[in-house]
Parts: C-alpha cells; structure tokens; sequence
C-alpha cells in the first residue's frame, strides 16, 4: 500500500469517526428533554398522529387524507408503526421525528462531500445538528422533517448517477439504479410534504443548466435522466389523480397563498414585502410564529450570516463562470471531459446548491407567513452548505496556512450556531408566555401537579372548549396510573363554573371570569403555569320562581335552578347530572376537518326571552362545560347573555337542550322539548 493510499484511508477514517461524533451528538440533542421541550402538546401534534395517523392503524388507507386541511400519507403510514409500538405520548408522537431529524445530518454531509468535499459536509453537518431550525422539526411530531431526508437522498443519488462529484467508475448500469434510487426518493417526496414538489423542478432546471455548459454528461446520461423523470411522473400519478377527485382537500395551500391571490388581483405589495422578508430571514428577519421561531428571529446571528451570505457570492461566482467564458470567447463550453476528472466540479456542484436553495425559500414568496421555517424547510441543508463554503473555498487554496484558516473558520461557524441556537431552542422559546400557550406548557404543569398529588381525583378545570385537545393533552401528560383514576370536568370560566366537584383547577386561561369571586385558593399550593388550586364557594342559587322544581330531560340532564338579573340582562341556569349522560358518540376530527364533516358539539343549552305575546327577542345559546367529561352527581351554572334595548314587562325565558347538528331538541322526561320561565316584571 502507497503512502498516498494509507493518507486516504486515514483520512476517510477520520472523516467516519467525526461524522459518527457528530451525528451521536445531533442524536443526544434531539432526545434530551424531550418531554419537556416543546413545553407541552401542541394542536398540530396530537391531530396528526391521534387523528390521520390513527386512520393507518384503523386501515382507512389513502395517499391523501382531507383532514387538517390536506396531508400526504407517507409520515403518517411511518408514525403509525410508532404509535402502534408505544401508544399516544412522546415516543409514540415524537421519536419518528427524532430519528428522520438525526438522520438529516450524515445525509447532509454525504452530500457536501459529494458537491465539493468531505471537510464542507463535517462543517455543514455539525452546524446543523445544533441549529434551532432543526432542532425544532427534529423534535415535534408532524411531517415536515421527511422532505429533508427524501430530498437529500434524491439529489444524492442523482448526482451518484451523473458521476458529478466522485472519480469512481461505475457502469452505465450502476448509474440507471442510481437514477432509479433518485426517483424512487423523489416520488416518495410527493407523498410527504407539499414543499416536495420542488424537488422535480430544482433537478429540472440542473439538466437545463448541463445542457448549456456540459452537454457531454447529458448525452452520457439522457436515458437514465428521462427514466428518473418518467419513473418520478409515474409515481405522482395516483396522487394526482387523488387531488383531482377531492380538490378542495387541498385548501391550505390556497390559504396560505395570499401573495399570488393578491398579484392576481393587481396587487403586488404582498408579494414584494414577502420576498424582501424571506430573503432577509437569514440575517435581519424570520419567521414570525411562536409555534416554529421566537417571532421574527433570524436563522444565523452576525457571524452567520456573514459565513451564508458569503457562501452565496461563492456559489453565484462559480455558477456564473461559463457565462463569463462564452462571453470573453475563451471557450464556448465547459468540457465535460474535465468536469469528470476533477473531484469537485465546483460551477455545476454551486449551480446545483443554488438552485436548491432558491427553489427551497421560494414557497416563503409566496405563502403566509413569508421567511415560513416550515414552508421552506426543503432549503433546509442547502442553507448550512452555502453557510460552509466560504470553509470549502479557502481549504481548496492548496495552502497550508489558508487550510489550517479554513478549519478554524468551520469551527468558528460551528460554534457561532451552537452558543445562539441551543439557548435560544432550550431556554428562551419554552419560556416565552406565548409558546407556554400555544403549547400549554400550564395544562403539563397541573399534570406534573396532580401525578405528585394522588389523592386528587374528582377536580374540574379551566379551559376555552377549543376542540378536545386540551383534554388530550392532559390525560397524556398524567401518569398511567393517574390517567386511569383522575376525572376531570373541563368547563370555560368565562360563562360557567363547576359547583361539584368543590376543586377547581382555575385562573387559566386569562380571562374576565363572573365567578372569580366564588373561588377561594387553596392554601399551601404553589401555582401550576397560570393554574391555581382552588375551592368554589357557592352553591347553585334557589329559583326566583318559588314555584320550581328541578325538571330532568331524557338524556340524565336536570335543570335545577334560574336566577335572572335584570339589570345585566343576565340569565343563570344550574345544572344537575342525575346519572351518566346518555350523549351522541363524539368521534376525533381534525383541525379544521376534512369537507363536509361535522366538528362541533352535540350538546347545547338554548335559552330565549320572548315578550308576553311571545315573541321572540333574543337568545343566546351554548353549554360552556365539557359534556363528556360530566359524572353523575356533578352540578354547574352557566350564564346566559339576554341583554335587549328595552327591558320588556311580563317578559319570559324559554330554555331547552338540543343537539346543534342536528337541530333537534331534547325533550324532558315529560315530553316537553321547552321549558318555560316567568322572570318578572
């Protein structure tokens, strides 16, 4: 063996070892904390592995789902076998993302070693392990963190198959199941995440570019590009044809696209503000949801930005190379013949890298909100290269003192990410009051709460009834044992209150509450989030009509006193659950649901004040607690709001319980769909 042969196997080895370093670091990275940080359960999460993924294990199978406004199928088939394996919770909803995020890393670096060499993939590779854009999708249960994987494999099996990049010979064969492999990823793309769709177009326009200025690796490859591109269309087919049977399931797209909407229309302001955003979320601006990014937080700092925007000059240079040739006549192409030979074909590997990136941020254009982490996530790892090669540039000077520049310049880089990025993903985001929200950070805080407090049992809690997800959230939060014993009744401060059970879980959401009066806190007990511990003080008040007794309808409810204040025009019903609640079944249904499904409740309360001939002034409908989380034995009181310009003499209310998709009123166990109440004069 040569000494150049043991040099290369040593550096290889080298480059393996720091790899595997690297990548058990972005692995540590991404399972550290992970119950912890995001705080809590977002929306997002718990609809896309409870509700679509859960279709998988129901075997409702499909390439496309309607629900939450349009999901490809491939993420969700993938966290099935996650929630099948270890249930609803953090492994079952987050571990698939872990491992597709840490598998982004050495994607990442093979690349860079393809594009230009093994030194820019390490830098690359590292500074996105510990960057706060992929910590964030590395870490949270939805479907964004396959594109990257799909994509990177892709470019790199097409690259494999043009040979751009290495000096290893391999038949033509060899190179047709690379083109196969690319297209086998690419396709798979489709079925992930709409971002993916570029993918076709980034490789599109790179065949484009080899036409003009390296037109032998064309005609080598032409047979295998067009299987690639033929086998890609074929598998786009069937969801194609998917969309087209269902076209409104695809409304999110539309959604988001306000700039386009609005140029349409003539009106381009949209459209210019969107770009100038998304161009600056490098540097100086950023996404503006709590949900992904601390609002309007930049990817790199100032030493980052300098390290990118430098790497795009590099890459714009070399890309633009040919065209300085043809125009100085120096030579009319770039011969393929040497493009070969040379380890790193910088003009098409740069061309390649900027086309990926432009066509990664280009969703950022134009959908809301513009520099979206989420919408141009394709850009992902072509960002970190472009980041890197200012690394590559000076390395590749052949001067010992400018590489051992260039190495410290990567680690610089690596570093510059890594003391902004991890504070800033750990500390700063989780701790943010609207993240806490947006996360319910509170509702875990009761969790951790009541797992520490056993004898906790019957309690209701505070909560705005957005959909069921707040209930999810802490059940899933509660240990096993505590899930299968606590039972909570879910109730909105702002029209309601729980007066059995005693304990109530209150003082969150912020809001203006009739009953802050009626809850007395509980000594010794330090505040969970915004949650307090309290006891109610008020019992349900005695009917102003003496003549009233508690009148139950057929579905166990009972109405058992009413109270009118004529001064705020204020109606107060009390409520008794006599025995279980006989309720329609309530099946989960994503956010916003898929079209034409009903998602509101099957329970309400109508209540009305009509004048002395009856007629009908104003009404004001709606149950303000959790029906399903009733027991029997509970009471509560709501308030309803009968506010009229004029106070009307011999006025009376007319209550009632009806199923609100249907329309149907619930009868009393008498038969009477109403009940009718003299208020006073």
């Amino acid at each position: 063996m040569t000494n150049r042969t043991k040099n290369h196997t040593r550096k290889i080895s080298l480059d393996l070892v720091l790899l595997g370093v690297i990548t058990l670091l972005a692995l540590i990275l991404r399972f550290w904390q992970l119950g912890a940080v995001p705080p809590g359960w977002r929306d997002d999460e718990l609809i896309n592995s409870l509700v679509i993924s859960q279709k998988v294990l129901d075997g409702d199978l499909a390439l496309y789902y309607a629900d939450a406004s349009g999901h490809e199928a491939l993420y969700h088939a993938l966290n099935a076998v996650f929630l099948a394996a270890f249930g609803p919770g953090v492994p079952g909803i987050r571990w698939l993302s872990v491992i597709l995020g840490t598998l982004t890393i050495p994607l990442t670096y093979l690349l860079g070693r393809r594009l230009f060499d093994s030194l820019t993939g390490l830098v690359a590779a590292a500074a996105l392990a510990v960057s706060f854009w992929s910590l964030m999708y590395s870490r949270i249960g939805i479907r964004h963190v396959l594109t990257p994987v799909l994509a990177l494999t892709t470019f790199y099996f097409f690259l494999r198959g043009l040979g751009i990049g290495r000096t290893e010979n391999r038949s033509q064969y060899a190179s047709l199941v690379d083109f196969f492999l690319a297209a086998l990823f690419m396709g798979l793309g489709f079925y992930t995440y709409f971002a993916s769709r570029g993918v076709p177009l980034i490789l599109l326009a790179f065949c484009v570019y080899l036409l003009l200025f390296a037109r032998d690796i064309i005609l080598r490859h032409w047979r295998g590009i067009l299987i690639m591109f033929g086998l890609a269309v074929l598998m786009a087919i069937p969801l194609l044809i998917t969309l087209s049977n269902q076209p409104e399931s695809e409304a999110r797209v539309a959604e988001l696209a306000v700039p386009l909407v609005e140029g349409r229309l003539g009106n381009f302001e949209p459209l210019r503000r969107h770009v100038i955003v998304t161009l600056s979320m490098f540097h100086g601006d950023g996404d503006d949801e709590w949900l992904y990014n601390i609002p309007h937080r930049p990817i790199f700092g100032p030493a980052g930005a300098v390290f990118f925007w430098t790497g795009v000059i590099i890459a714009l240079v070399f890309s633009l190379s040919p065209f300085y040739h043809i125009l100085s006549r120096k030579s009319d192409t770039i011969r393929s013949e040497n493009l070969a030979q040379q380890p790193q074909t910088a003009s098409l590997s740069s061309t390649l890298l900027l086309i990926w990136w432009l066509a990664g941020i280009s969703p950022g254009f134009i959908s809301v909100p513009p520099g979206s982490l989420g919408h141009t996530i394709l850009a992902q790892s072509a960002v970190y290269l472009l980041a890197a090669l200012p690394v590559w540039w000076l390395f590749n000077k052949r001067l010992s003192e400018l590489r051992a520049i260039s190495i410290l310049l990567g680690l610089l880089l690596i570093a510059s990410v890594a003391i902004r990025d991890l504070p800033d993903y750990f500390q700063e985001w989780p701790q943010r009051g609207m993240t806490r929200f947006l996360y319910r950070a509170d509702i875990h805080d009761v969790a951790d709460y009541l797992n520490d407090n056993p004898d906790i049992d019957e309690f209701s809690i505070a909560g705005l009834l957005a959909g069921p997800w707040d209930k999810i959230a802490l059940s899933m939060d509660l240990n096993d044992d505590r899930a299968r014993i606590a039972a909570p009744r879910w109730y909105n401060p702002q029209r309601a209150l729980l007066l059995q059970p005693p304990l109530s879980f209150g003082g969150f959401p912020d809001v203006e509450s009739p009953y802050t009066d009626a809850l007395l806190p509980v000594q010794g007990v330090a505040n969970m989030g915004g949650y307090k511990l309290y006891e109610v003080q008020k019992q349900s008040p005695p009917s102003d009509d003496e003549k009233f007794s508690p009148i139950c309808f057929k579905n166990n409810l009972c109405w058992i006193s009413a109270s009118y204040d004529p001064q705020t025009q204020q109606l107060e019903l009390g409520w008794l659950v006599q025995e279980q609640l006989l309720l329609p079944s309530v099946p989960l249904i994503s956010n916003p649901p898929p079209p034409g499904v009903y998602s509101g409740p099957r329970l309400f309360v109508f209540a009305q004040l009509q004048d002395a001939q009856g007629s009908f002034l104003v009404g004001d409908d709606g149950l303000w607690v959790d029906p399903q989380t009733l027991q029997p034995g509970d009471q509560f009181i709501q308030q309803h709001n009968l506010a009229t310009a004029d106070k009307p003499l011999g006025a009376t209310a007319v209550i009632g319980l009806y199923d609100p998709k249907t329309g149907e009123r619930i009868p009393t166990t008498d038969g009477q769909d109403h009940i009718r109440l003299k208020i006073g004069e």
